[in-house]
Formats: structure tokens, C-alpha cells, sequence
């Protein structure tokens, strides 16, 4: 009983970072119908952003959270403003092999300035834990958990009860009549890809207090936070939050019950059985196409 419940909450703690950077990729293609092959990469940039400023400057990385937000939106707003703009309206195919582009180029670049080497942050905080009847709590991923409930709340919030979070949502239900109200659909998709690209940079930021990084851990990432928004929703938030807590229990039950080689495998099942049986989500309010 004991180990159950050490793996559910393993799970829910590494759902709640799952969550985090795949509201990001949702909040895209809920905006702007792009799926972003790149969405890794920003997790991958983010990580490394906290990785060099521990390394060099010894700024603890929750400090740097702020710094690899404005970083990544920066990043964000540019590579929409110049390059995903100019497909956002084309054929669905066209911004795969955009993103997809963008993908290599900056996993590539990576790799060229960082080389291939695995890299950790270990702080002094890094062993230290908290045991309650037994079950272990590491203090990093407990606050790491709080942190990314807490960014998909504040995402969610700004989205429902600020100026610019209405003119977002107007622009994905219908771009053309918030044209015609005087939103200028351009700018909100920069805006939007950059609050994508931010929530995902803190993320970035989150996973490397507790995992291994390096210049090619981008693809992996995008494959999960795709699985993610599927099970809880493409296009919805809230959804991102339920899509992360139940493919990180299912992914630690897997990997303690059965073989941690059989998770990856596991999680494409049940993304298999959701586009078949509930292709809009957990709770039914994703997009479908």
C-alpha cells in the first residue's frame, strides 16, 4: 500500500510539470491551429537559461525563473513575429514544416554551442526531503509542482480577466469578426506564441532542478506535451492540467508495476484510445478537426 501510494504521488508530482509546459503547446493551437514540433526546444532553452546562470552567476534556479520568462517570451515573440506568421494562415502542412525547421535549427545550434554532454544543477537543496507516514516528498519537485499549478492558474486567469486574454480568446473563436472589432490578429498571435513560449521556458527552468539536460532533449518533451493537451483537450487549458496529472500516474504506475522501458509504449495506447473513443478530451471541451 505504502508503494502505491509513494508512486501515485511520484506521478501527480511529475504531472504537475508535464502540465506546466504543455499549456504552452495547447494554448498555440488553440490560438493559432499550429502544432509546434519547436515546442521542446523552448523547454530545452529554458533549462538551459537556469543551467548557465547556476553555473556562471550561482543564481539559485527559482531566482531565475523571471529572467528565463522574459528570456523565452523575447525568443517567443520573434520567431512568430518573423517566421510563424507568415504560415499561420497556410495550409496546415506548411507550418509543420516550419516548426519542424525550426526544430533542427535550434536543436543543432545547441549542440554546436553546449556539445552533447549531459549536464545537472544540484543545489543544496537537492537531496533534502519530506517524509510523511513513509512516503518521500523531495522539497525541489514539491515546489516545482506549486510553481506550475500555479503558472497554469495564472495563465488561466489572464486569459479570462484581462484585456488582452479576451482578445486571445476572441481571436481563436472566430479571427475574422475580431478583425473586424479592431484586434489586430497578427500581434495577438505574437503575443500569444510568446505567452507560450514563456510558460514553457519556466518549465524548462522547473525540470532542470531535478532532470538531465542536453541540447537534444527537445523531441521527447514535444512528443508528451502533444500526448498531454490530447488527453486533456487540444485548445483547452484546464485541460493541460488534467492531461499531465493522469499520463504522470500512468507513467510512474508503469514504470514501477511493470517495466519503465514499457511507459512510453503505455502512454501512446492511451493516446491511441482517446483520439478513437474521446477525441476531445478528458472533459470533452478540446478542439477537433
Amino acid at each position: 500500500m505504502l508503494l502505491l501510494l509513494q508512486t501515485v504521488v511520484n506521478g501527480v508530482l511529475l504531472g504537475g510539470i508535464y502540465a506546466a509546459y504543455s499549456a504552452g503547446f495547447s494554448l498555440i493551437f488553440g490560438v493559432m491551429g499550429i502544432i509546434n514540433i519547436a515546442h521542446g526546444e523552448l523547454v530545452m532553452l529554458g533549462a538551459f537559461s537556469t543551467y548557465w546562470m547556476f553555473t556562471l552567476f550561482k543564481i539559485d534556479p527559482f531566482i531565475s525563473l523571471p529572467i528565463s520568462l522574459v528570456l523565452l517570451f523575447g525568443i517567443g515573440y520573434l520567431l512568430q513575429k518573423f517566421i510563424f506568421n507568415r504560415v499561420v494562415e497556410a495550409p496546415s502542412i506548411m507550418s509543420y514544416i516550419a516548426t519542424f525547421g525550426v526544430h533542427l535549427i535550434i536543436a543543432n545550434l545547441a549542440l554546436l554551442l553546449w556539445t552533447a554532454d549531459f549536464r545537472s544543477i544540484t543545489t543544496s537543496y537537492s537531496g533534502i526531503h519530506l517524509n510523511l507516514g513513509g512516503v518521500i516528498i523531495p522539497y525541489a519537485r514539491l515546489v516545482t509542482f506549486f510553481l506550475a499549478f500555479v503558472v497554469i492558474i495564472g495563465l488561466y486567469i489572464f486569459l479570462y480577466k484581462t484585456d488582452t486574454g479576451r482578445a486571445i480568446q476572441a481571436t481563436a473563436q472566430d479571427k475574422e469578426v475580431a478583425r473586424l472589432m479592431g484586434v489586430n490578429v497578427y500581434r495577438i498571435y505574437a503575443i500569444t506564441f510568446a505567452i507560450g513560449a514563456a510558460i514553457t521556458g519556466i518549465a524548462g527552468s522547473l525540470i532542470s532542478t531535478y532532470f538531465i539536460i542536453y541540447p537534444q532533449m527537445g523531441l521527447p518533451y514535444t512528443i508528451i506535451a502533444f500526448c498531454v493537451v490530447v488527453l486533456g483537450g487540444m485548445g483547452y487549458i484546464p485541460g493541460a492540467l488534467w492531461g499531465g496529472l493522469i499520463l504522470g500516474v500512468v507513467e510512474s504506475l508503469t514504470a514501477t508495476y511493470l517495466s519503465a522501458g514499457l511507459s512510453v509504449a503505455i502512454t501512446f495506447i492511451l493516446l491511441f484510445f482517446m483520439l478513437i473513443f474521446r477525441p476531445a478530451g478528458i472533459v470533452g471541451k478540446g478542439i477537433i478537426e
